[in-house]
């Protein structure tokens, strides 16, 4: 008999048996007493062992209007959708982001700068339309 649950059983020439009758069984060791159910009128009947081997390189879905993605993973495990690595969005709503960030290139901040004083003290930061900076105390109504 052959032992289905942890380990998918070898195929042997000449005696391993697929059948289709009413259903759809295969019987590695040939004997259709002990044959496993794949297929029937009431569904598939795989076992996560049947998939040990399975490996996708992609997958692909199409959106609701036809457009075609496909999802991976490159070497370090980063998401890639159509080749591209996916970054996670930035730009939620009362973001705190912890850590030193190093930044290249251009950045545009608008509707203010803030800045904490070694004790706590919040500071606006303004520039006028000149370029020149000035900072005043934020004043809590609370």
């Amino acid at each position: 008999m052959t032992y289905w649950n942890n380990k998918r059983p070898g195929i042997v020439e000449n005696v391993s048996a697929l059948g289709i009758g009413k259903a759809i069984y295969a019987a590695p060791d040939g004997n259709k007493e002990t044959a496993r159910l794949l297929v029937a009128a009431d569904g598939f009947h795989f076992k996560p062992t049947d998939f040990d081997d399975l490996v996708l390189p992609n997958l692909s879905f199409n959106s609701p209007k036809g457009t075609k993605y496909d999802l991976s993973f490159d070497d370090d495990g980063a998401l890639l959708i159509n080749g591209v690595k996916d970054t996670a969005p930035t730009n939620q709503g009362n973001e705190t982001i912890k850590g030193n960030k190093t930044y290249e290139g251009q950045t545009k901040l608008s509707g203010g700068l803030q800045l904490l004083s070694p004790n706590g003290t919040v500071f606006n930061v303004k520039v006028d339309d000149v370029g020149k900076l000035t900072t005043e105390k934020e004043v809590s109504n609370a």
